[in-house]
């Protein structure tokens, strides 16, 4: 546990000291246990770092729960501040990690060294997918009330994440359903109703400022029903890895190959 902006925060970190860091930031209705299979794979050579965000697993809420971008940047900066991370680090976002991500890295690129982009957005252009619909709508709670109902709610989420990610196994969806807890239900109801894809606008080109200059590969779960393939094209990396039989969660679906992945972009010369 590490204290950030005055909240508890939890976080994982497994491998070798004293080489580049690498950033890993979950998505929705995740914790840093969607990295662990990965990890698996990578904690040979790299300082693998996932925290949960705020609201989600382990993590306590900041006083000041700012989900604005600028907000989540603020957070990802002072996370990186308080684990003492004084040289640029790596860092892989997925899904709302993105929001985290990609918004400090816009502001920061002097901070940042490699990027790895997996199945999440920052474009104004992009459609709620039906889910992110109803939370932002005042069936929302209703929505997430029904996580607490004997086999209704489990049965809901795993059929959700099933349809999301084809390759996902029972444990992780029992894991997942395990960790999403009220506190994380209720701070995805913030963050989707505040988070309007129109406030991404003025972050995209700085975003794209620093894909130029940085070295980024993107991840993509071809089967992803939440984001369209399309959008694997828009983050101005020429190295787009597309897997076929994945979906929104190629990291834990696939993760002996996607850390391949990772490993290979964070090493290539």
């Amino acid at each position: 546990m590490i204290r950030v902006q005055n909240a508890e925060v939890f976080v994982h970190r497994r491998g070798p000291r004293g080489g580049t860091p690498l950033l890993l930031i979950h998505g929705n209705p995740d914790s840093h246990r969607m990295w662990l299979p990965m990890i698996e794979h990578l904690a040979d050579r790299f300082d693998c770092i996932a925290p949960d965000l705020p609201g989600f697993g382990a993590s306590a809420l900041p006083a000041n729960n700012d989900v604005s971008l600028a907000g989540f940047a603020r957070w990802t900066d002072d996370l990186i501040a308080a684990l003492e991370l004084d040289q640029p680090v790596d860092l892989m976002v997925h899904d709302i990690g993105g929001f985290y991500g990609l918004a400090w890295a816009a502001l920061h690129p002097d901070k940042l060294r490699r990027l790895v982009v997996s199945n999440t957005l920052l474009h104004a252009d992009y459609q709620w997918h039906f889910w992110a619909r109803v939370w932002r709508s005042g069936l929302g709670e209703l929505s997430m009330k029904a996580f607490d109902w004997p086999v209704i709610g489990p049965t809901a989420l795993g059929i959700t994440m099933r349809i999301g990610g084809p390759l996902l196994t029972k444990a992780q969806l029992d894991e997942t359903f395990a960790n999403f807890h009220p506190k994380a239900r209720a701070q995805v109801l913030r963050i989707y109703r505040e988070t309007d894809p129109a406030k991404f606008a003025p972050w995209e080109q700085p975003m794209l400022a620093c894909t130029a200059q940085r070295p980024t590969r993107v991840i993509w779960g071809a089967r992803d029903p939440f984001i369209p393939l399309s959008f694997c094209q828009r983050f101005g990396a020429a190295d787009v890895q597309v897997l076929t039989d994945a979906g929104h969660w190629a990291a834990a679906e696939a993760p002996e190959r996607v850390a391949d992945l990772v490993r290979e972009h964070l090493t290539i010369a």
